[in-house]
């Protein structure tokens, strides 16, 4: 595949009645990557309201490491159609069990008041992505694609990962890499998929060890996103990240998705295991 709009035919999920879906994923993959099911259930739900309504926020359980060998089933709970509302919930299984839940809000567009904090001061991309082909993440092995490439993203890091402590905070420029349809869903799906990027990364800033991977037991366990306003994931998007605490095994972070004109996308939350490894 070599753009964005290919990993979309492959992933989206077909219909095979009112309210059930099966889908594909991408291979190869270790452990089916997350971003994937949230942008599969998004898109199965979009295909069960009103074609007026956009989703405005997104709230998600990991239950089980999924297989991405294995045919996803998924299942659309209709549970609230009003007039300016909309709700959704829907369930990924494999082989009978649930392996991700989420529920969806959608709004009829209106009219209000408006404010924003304003986007982090930092460097504008360049026009060529970073090489990410030597990166490995935990679903990934060596010699195999690694996420970034498998899904048709690019990513610049503002923000490099040192073997030694530091501030918990994470930035990188990413794109689809395109061009996108002038679809808002589509572009909705693609910004889904890239929130699943760098969340989980941060927790790890603020501890010293030069690769996590060896060290701990990592995943995403649940996960959020709110749109704000649309935008255009063919082009680059800001992503700020920071990681407010961790502790327990766990560590809590929060996203922010900025166009390059400074109007915030999306806000995302996600708590993820950093389980250390025992010998």
């Amino acid at each position: 595949m070599s753009c964005f709009t290919e990993v979309l035919e492959q992933i989206t999920p077909r219909q095979t009645a009112d309210l059930t879906f099966i889908g594909d994923s991408l291979m190869p993959q270790q452990r089916l990557f997350g971003g994937q099911v949230v942008a599969q259930c998004l898109m199965a739900a979009n295909q069960t309201v009103d074609a007026e309504l956009s989703a405005h926020s997104l709230h998600a359980y990991f239950l089980r490491a999924g297989d991405p060998a294995t045919r996803i089933d998924f299942e659309v709970d209709p549970i609230r159609d009003g007039r300016s509302f909309s709700t959704r919930r829907v369930v990924a299984r494999q082989k009978g069990e649930a392996i991700f839940n989420t529920s969806i809000s959608y709004h009829r567009e209106e009219e209000g008041v408006s404010h924003c904090l304003p986007m982090p001061e930092v460097a504008a991309p360049r026009s060529e992505a970073d090489d990410m082909s030597s990166f490995r993440g935990f679903t990934t092995k060596p010699g195999e694609p690694n996420l970034i490439d498998l899904y048709q993203i690019e990513r610049q890091r503002v923000t490099q990962y040192l073997a030694e402590e530091q501030a918990p905070v994470g930035q990188s420029w990413f794109r689809a890499i395109g061009p996108l349809p002038d679809d808002k869903a589509v572009h909705q799906a693609a910004l889904v998929m890239i929130s699943d990027y760098s969340l989980l990364s941060t927790v790890f800033y603020p501890h010293p060890y030069a690769n996590p991977i060896k060290h701990f037991m990592a995943a995403s366990l649940d996960h959020a996103v709110w749109f704000h306003h649309p935008g255009k994931m063919d082009e680059w998007v800001l992503y700020d990240c920071d990681t407010p605490r961790a502790g327990g095994g766990r560590g809590f972070s929060r996203g922010f998705l900025w166009s390059q004109n400074g109007t915030l996308l999306a806000s995302t939350a996600q708590e993820s295991l950093m389980r250390i490894k025992r010998d």
